[in-house]
């Protein structure tokens, strides 16, 4: 099909409002796509407590192709993010029709799950092909029920509009009374029959009759450490950091996923979304059963379904540690086969693997 439909999931659930289960709903959407004919056309990824400045800057980052919230929605028409202080920070419909209004030639579906979003929708269907929203309360089991049908449908190749009655059919066979409050709308000339994967991944044109620039989604790197090798890690994220500023990677780690209030549900999230993860390999790393069991479990699951790469960094001597059921021959770093802890310069070292690690990255462009 060529470049994949790219979803981005944003989720907002300020402090000062009722709880929703945005991670159940974007674990859903994952499910339903990695079990689907089309699987390999779909590239996931997710933000979570979004704050009204954040908003803007992951549309730039990641170039979503569809945007789905998970969120509030008032009675007034308004989306409720955070700012920087933790207070709640309205967002009008005015407001997010017009910074959707310079992707339209690149986002084609927006889904507000979220509840009175319905007049939201309206207003950016007049830029977006497909826009999707609610019409009144609607409950936690109700949306994961559309969310099921909806991206279940798309993931076997079936178009927008018969999605969307997939999730509405989803929510009568949950015997939930609320298949009326999802409303779809389409941009002027558009007919959601006919918006399928194919046309969901393209990038329009622009005015001037020049393609739109295409900004390749960033390649989802998770490093998984021992804190006893803290340092190290450092220093190997350092060396990232033109490619970081570039946008062709994000580093995710357990320290930088878990500040704040952050769950360890959300870990598994960016665990499991990303396209590379490095194991900085020690005696403390293989000593820890939590890391054991919520980082390296899960890494080598999703390598099995050959979704994501796993590469192992000898940070120390560690005896037999290829011998661990999970590692089986993986190639390891650094190739010298020398132990980072052996090198006298430890930035040369994070240097040698990196070179390794980006031919990883550009077979993944």
């Amino acid at each position: 099909m060529g470049n994949p439909v790219q979803i981005l999931f944003l989720a907002a659930s300020p402090k000062q409002t009722m709880k929703v289960e945005s991670d159940r709903e974007i674990r859903t959407i994952k499910e339903r796509i990695n079990v689907s004919k089309y699987r390999n056309a779909f590239s996931i990824k997710n933000e979570w407590a979004v704050t009204d400045d954040g908003l803007s800057q992951y549309l730039y980052t990641y170039q979503p192709n569809i945007v789905h919230f998970s969120g509030h929605g008032t009675q007034t028409g308004e989306l409720l993010f955070e700012d920087e202080q933790r207070k709640i920070r309205p967002i009008t419909g005015d407001s997010l029709q017009a910074l959707l209004h310079a992707f339209k030639n690149r986002i084609h579906l927006v889904v507000l799950n979220a509840c009175h979003t319905h007049n939201q929708a309206r207003m950016i269907a007049k830029d977006i092909d497909c826009v999707i929203g609610m019409s009144d309360i609607i409950s936690d089991q109700a949306s994961i029920a559309f969310v099921f049908g909806f991206y279940q449908a798309l993931g076997f190749g079936e178009s927008v509009q018969s999605a969307f009655d997939q999730g509405l059919t989803q929510i009568q066979i949950k015997n939930i009374p609320q298949h009326h409050i999802p409303q779809l709308f389409t941009r002027p000339g558009v007919d959601a029959n006919r918006v399928t994967l194919k046309e969901l991944a393209q990038v329009q044109p622009t005015q001037s009759g020049l393609s739109s620039r295409v900004i390749d989604r960033p390649i989802s790197i998770f490093i998984s450490y021992a804190p006893e090798d803290k340092r190290f890690c450092d220093t190997l994220e350092k060396q990232f950091s033109v490619l970081k500023r570039r946008h062709e990677v994000v580093i995710r780690r357990a320290e930088n996923t878990l500040a704040g209030s952050v769950s360890a549900a959300v870990l598994a999230d960016y665990l499991n979304e990303a396209d590379i993860v490095l194991l900085l390999v020690s005696p403390a790393f293989m000593a820890s059963d939590s890391i054991y069991e919520h980082e390296l479990k899960p890494a080598f699951q999703r390598r099995e379904q050959g979704l994501t790469h796993v590469i192992p960094i000898i940070v120390k001597e560690t005896y037999e540690w290829w011998k661990d059921e999970l590692f089986g021959e993986l190639w390891s770093l650094p190739q010298e086969k020398q132990p980072v802890a052996a090198w006298d310069d430890k930035d040369s070292a994070a240097y040698a693997i990196l070179k390794d690690v980006r031919r990883v990255i550009d077979e993944l462009k």
